[in-house]
C-alpha cells in the first residue's frame, strides 16, 4: 500500500507491504523528499519483499537488480568474486550511482534466495552463482 500526502504543510510517503515470510513491514518519509528518494524506498521494498510480481515497466527500463545479475552473469563461474569486484563491473558496465554497500546487501540477498552462494567470513564474503545439480537420465 502507498498512501501520499501532500498537504501545504508536509509531504509524506508511507509504503506497506510484506516479505515472504509473512512479515508486515511499514517505511515512511516525510518532508522535503526527491524521486530517487522515493526509488530508492521502493528498492529496499523490492529487495526485501523478494517478490517476483513486479508491475510492468516503461520500455528500456531495467532495475538495478537485473542489471547487477547481468553483471554477475558475466563473471567467470570457477572464479568466486567478492562484492568490490561485482561494483567495480557495475560501475564499469552501467555507470549508475549504486554504491558498494547497496551492491553488498543485494549479493547478500541473492545469497540467502539459494541464487548465489557465499563463503568467507562476514569481514570480507566471496560469492559464486550456484549451478544447479546435474539431473538423473
Amino acid at each position: 500500500m502507498l498512501i501520499m500526502c501532500m498537504g501545504t504543510m508536509k509531504k509524506r510517503i508511507k509504503l506497506e507491504f510484506f516479505d515472504r515470510s509473512g512479515t508486515k513491514h511499514s517505511l515512511s518519509i516525510e518532508g522535503d523528499f526527491t524521486v530517487e528518494k522515493v526509488s530508492r524506498l521502493l528498492e529496499y521494498a523490492e529487495i526485501v519483499a523478494g517478490s517476483n510480481d513486479r508491475p510492468s515497466k516503461p520500455q528500456g527500463y531495467e532495475s538495478k537488480m537485473s542489471k547487477l545479475m547481468d553483471v554477475i552473469n558475466t563473471q567467470p563461474i570457477e572464479r568466486p568474486f567478492d562484492s568490490k569486484q561485482i561494483h567495480r563491473s557495475y560501475q564499469e558496465s552501467w555507470g549508475d550511482d549504486f554504491t558498494l554497500g547497496a551492491v553488498s546487501t543485494y549479493l547478500s540477498r541473492l545469497a540467502d534466495r539459494g541464487t548465489l552462494e557465499r563463503t568467507g567470513s562476514p569481514a570480507h564474503w566471496f560469492y559464486s552463482v550456484k549451478v544447479p545439480p546435474p539431473v538423473p537420465p
